[in-house]
């Protein structure tokens, strides 16, 4: 899991950072959605994924200690 990938997308699918580098907003969700199903993700990031719950991840991603909200 590269988790700067994982925060490249996610920045780019929720429109927190524009499109760059050949980066589209389409070529990020399927980034996202092949990450989605890697196993070896941790599973409150596997959930937030999995159900396209971007800004979660995004904030999971920068503090994983936070509490699960449903």
């Amino acid at each position: 899991m590269n988790k700067d990938q994982i925060r490249q997308f996610l920045k780019v699918a929720t429109g927190a950072e524009p499109p760059q580098d050949g980066l589209s907003i389409r070529k990020a969700l399927a980034g996202l959605d092949a990450i989605a199903k890697e196993e070896a993700l941790p599973r409150d990031l596997a959930h937030y994924l999995s159900r396209r719950s971007y800004m979660k991840a995004l904030e999971w991603l920068e503090n994983p200690d936070m509490p699960h909200e449903a």
